[in-house]
């Protein structure tokens, strides 16, 4: 017998979303695998100067888990943590943590039917794997020559050392970023001197962002009908922007490229003062293909006399400072890395924590040599009794919460089939994983992605095939409804001392 029935790894969002979900269905024989010291995730790791949410909080939430105290319409990352450790705690949640306990590498047994992880601590085996590890894994390695030799202070937007002051000291900032955005106006007034290196161009719109009253809080609290009510108008509305917009773009052109044109001619005009500055902050590919940010203040920081924005290639940072491809160094007393992170589909996540399923199967590989595929954005054959919270094609409407509990509904009814049938082994059929896939790719084709210009976006939306496999391009109610709908056959159920062909077979 395996150690637990369902392991999942990571206690972020996602972990912990999915642990609840197996407890309301009444499966508690699980365990959550964390390779840090404490859950949250990209909210335990981001406490960099002005994290918060980028869209509404009101949306930020599971449905059955309403926050009546979010503090303002776009909360700060602080009350984010807050959530979670109140989720935690409110369903029971951290007897199922085991802390810094990184899987480092998973492994199908074919005879026992389970799996063996691998972690610091030893080895956890579990009939279920669930990799609840979120979208963005690893910081993405630099590439720029030199950074080792750096005498000054490097600070990253994960992890931030609070301890450095950065009051009076010459900075810079590497990337511009939806990180960025929220960092760099919160350090320019404190800094002597901020340059601020930019690769590709971000869109920025305005923030509509405002304090939430108490009386509206206290509304909230005593109606909770009411604020699921602006729940829903507000995942739809960021649905709407994030989604519809992009797949619907062969319909409505007009939309994102208005407003490109809005962004350029007014937005853009009143928030950067100088043309040369405003020319080199204002993107030259279509709206929509990065992920857009909001702040009132960003654009504005570069009208300050102690703010430079450089465009210039980093040819190499030196022990003082850095150099750009024209010869220029500038010296500096800290480097601020927000360069982004590997994304989940990244192959090199999986050559540094290997996953190996049936039959030879290697996920870095497949997804090396392969186009990523999946059935659902959730299951992948060769990967028997093995589910991702965001595989390719995953992406659920407008908000994470709304992925984790379609996602969760999905690998719960697949756990409570195999019980039914005294199953050790699930795994996707090749077929309907072939056919969802392709049905994916055809609606994508006509999306904003392909078709609004996006060649020098650098998007992280783009995988090294130059397929976009982030987004699942149905509406969330499609999408949840495919959950709770999916034909269970599309499964091979295999009981012990049964092998998977004969199981095939025999459907």
């Amino acid at each position: 017998m395996p150690d637990a029935e369902v392991a999942i790894i990571g206690a972020g969002l996602s972990g912990i979303g999915m642990g609840i979900a197996l407890q309301r269905a009444g499966i508690d024989d699980f365990v959550i695998l964390e390779r840090a010291g404490d859950i949250g995730g990209t909210w335990r790791d981001n406490v960099y100067p002005g994290i918060g949410v980028d869209v509404p909080a009101q949306a930020y939430q599971f449905s059955y888990a309403l926050n009546p105290r979010w503090s303002r319409v776009f909360a700060p990352g602080s009350e984010v943590k807050e959530y979670l450790d109140r989720l935690a705690d409110r369903y029971g949640m951290r007897r199922h943590v085991r802390l810094r306990t990184e899987v480092t590498e998973r492994v199908w047994d074919e005879d026992a039917g389970l799996w063996r992880l691998r972690t610091p601590a030893g080895q956890v085996t579990a009939r279920f794997v669930v990799s609840a590890i979120g979208a963005f894994v690893d910081p993405k390695p630099t590439g720029i020559a030199g950074l080792d030799d750096f005498t000054g202070t490097v600070l990253r937007s994960s992890g931030w050392d609070h301890g450095y002051d950065l009051t009076g000291k010459r900075v810079a900032v590497v990337g511009t970023g939806a990180s960025a955005v929220q960092i760099v106006p919160e350090i320019a007034s404190r800094t002597a001197r901020l340059d601020v290196y930019q690769r590709t161009p971000i869109w920025v719109g305005p923030k509509l962002d405002a304090p939430v009253p108490s009386p509206v809080r206290w509304l909230f609290r005593r109606a909770p009908r009411v604020q699921d009510a602006v729940r829903r108008t507000a995942t739809r509305g960021v649905e709407k922007i994030l989604v519809d917009l992009v797949v619907g773009h062969g319909k409505a052109p007009y939309l994102a490229q208005g407003g490109a044109r809005l962004a350029r001619s007014l937005w853009y005009r009143t928030q950067v003062k100088d043309p040369d500055t405003r020319r080199r902050l204002t993107p030259g590919y279509g709206l929509g293909c990065k992920r857009p940010s909001v702040s009132n203040t960003y654009l504005r920081t570069f009208n300050r006399p102690n703010v430079a924005l450089v465009t210039d290639a980093i040819d190499r940072v030196t022990p003082t400072g850095v150099r750009t491809v024209d010869g220029r160094e500038r010296d500096v007393d800290a480097i601020v890395l927000a360069t982004g992170f590997r994304l989940a589909s990244d192959p090199e996540v999986y050559r540094r924590t290997p996953v190996r399923g049936r039959g030879g199967f290697d996920l870095a590989t497949f997804y090396t040599e392969n186009r990523l595929a999946s059935y659902e954005g959730i299951s992948i054959p060769g990967l028997p009794n093995h589910f991702m919270m965001f595989g390719p094609y995953g992406w659920v409407g407008g908000t994470w919460h709304q992925l984790v509990e379609t996602t969760s509904a999905h690998v719960v009814r697949v756990i409570q089939e195999a019980r039914r049938r005294g199953a050790t082994s699930v795994e996707v059929r090749p077929e309907p994983t072939e056919r969802w896939t392709n049905r994916m790719r055809e609606r994508l084709a006509g999306s904003l992605w392909a078709t609004n210009g996006c060649a020098t976006a650098n998007s992280y939306y783009f995988d090294h095939h130059g397929d976009t496999p982030y987004l699942r391009p149905t509406s969330a109610a499609q999408a949840a409804h495919a959950a709770r709908t999916f034909p269970l056959d599309d499964y091979v159920y295999s009981a012990p001392h049964t092998s998977p062909a004969s199981e095939e077979k025999s459907a």
